[in-house]
């Protein structure tokens, strides 16, 4: 029933505006519990890199505080940095209904994809998987080692 009233609630918004509403139509929210909890603005406060090997170990990890800005609006997804009026923006998605923790962004032709590890009403904890991630990362990429994966943690705080 609860699907159903989803399904119908924009068909029921779109045809209560007419041409003289002056308001945006909202977009929809992907369905779930985590899309709910997005939507608002976080801070991304710190990033955590760890480079595995073959042996599956830590063989080299470092972090960084950082400062960027996300904001979730329906299914859209604002970056932006201190100081900057730039936004970049992207369409979020959770594909895998079986994975309800997995998250794809699209912008253009670009996709990436996180799983949300952990997600409350004031902060939040994002990971990236890349094969053969290089590193360390502020070296150029002729001077970088490979990895067989490197583990990216993203930790955030809401914005009150």
């Amino acid at each position: 029933m609860k699907k159903l009233l989803l399904f119908f609630l924009p068909v029921l918004l779109l045809s209560a505006c007419n041409k003289d509403d002056e308001g945006e139509i909202p977009t929809p929210i992907p369905e779930g519990e985590i899309s709910q909890k997005l939507q608002g603005k976080w801070t991304n406060k710190f990033i955590v890199r760890e480079y595995y090997g073959d042996a599956d170990t830590i063989v080299y990890a470092d972090s960084v505080e950082v400062q960027s800005y996300f904001e979730f609006k329906g299914n859209q997804m604002f970056i932006s940095l201190p100081g900057s009026t730039n936004q970049e923006a992207y369409t979020y998605d959770l594909p895998k209904k079986d994975e309800p923790n997995y998250i794809t962004f699209k912008r253009g032709s670009l996709t990436t994809d996180y799983t949300v590890l952990a997600i409350s009403d004031t902060s939040m904890v994002w990971l990236d998987e890349q094969a053969y991630a290089g590193y360390p990362i502020d070296v150029p990429d002729d001077k970088k080692k490979t990895s067989k994966v490197g583990k990216f943690t993203y930790r955030f705080v809401k914005d009150k």
